[in-house]
């Protein structure tokens, strides 16, 4: 489980190797909390770890969690890598930064916090923690929106009618939505 949520922090950081430094397009005003979503929404998870009330399951749905998170994470890092250079884990936008419409960014605006909040899933089954879907349910899944809201502010500002026409055709978070 934990090799899973690296593949997304390990992406992170080869990204922010990779992308190098770059003068700023637009720097996000949103508060601290939400230009720090990708290390804070980990939270329940090491709560969880730390504190496990474990409800039994039985082995498939374990198994199952086991096998979603490990897909929710290779997802996430697909997103992550398809962005490429113009991956950050603020809200920032640099110089070169483009409207990525290939790879998952085909189903939805935001495949990697779609693949955070289904590893968290998958992790409550495997994990069996009644704690973690409690996180999941009133901190992960509200913090996501909010950032999510916020993101789109600041791309929008930064990446206009390109930005716009692409709000337009893919949805936000569930894919197929529209």
């Amino acid at each position: 489980m934990l090799l899973a949520a690296h593949v997304v922090f390990l992406s992170a950081a080869a990204l922010r190797i990779v992308r190098g430094q770059r003068a700023h397009l637009v720097r996000s005003q949103a508060a601290w909390w939400l230009q720090y979503y990708p290390p804070l929404v980990w939270v329940p998870f090491v709560l969880a770890y730390l504190v496990p009330l474990r409800v039994a399951l039985a082995d498939e749905l374990h198994i199952a969690g086991v096998a979603v998170a490990i897909a929710a994470a290779l997802f996430a890092a697909w997103a992550m890598w398809s962005l490429g250079r113009s991956y950050g884990i603020r809200m920032d936008l640099f110089e070169g930064h483009r409207v990525v419409t290939a790879g998952p960014y085909r189903i939805v605006r935001h495949p990697m916090y779609l693949g955070i909040l289904i590893f968290q899933i998958g992790a409550t089954l495997a994990m069996e923690s009644a704690l973690l879907l409690v996180a999941t349910i009133v901190y992960a899944i509200p913090f996501t929106i909010a950032r999510i809201v916020a993101e789109e502010h600041v791309l929008i500002q930064g990446l206009g009618d390109q930005y716009r026409s692409f709000v337009s055709r893919v949805p936000a978070l569930v894919p197929f939505a529209r």
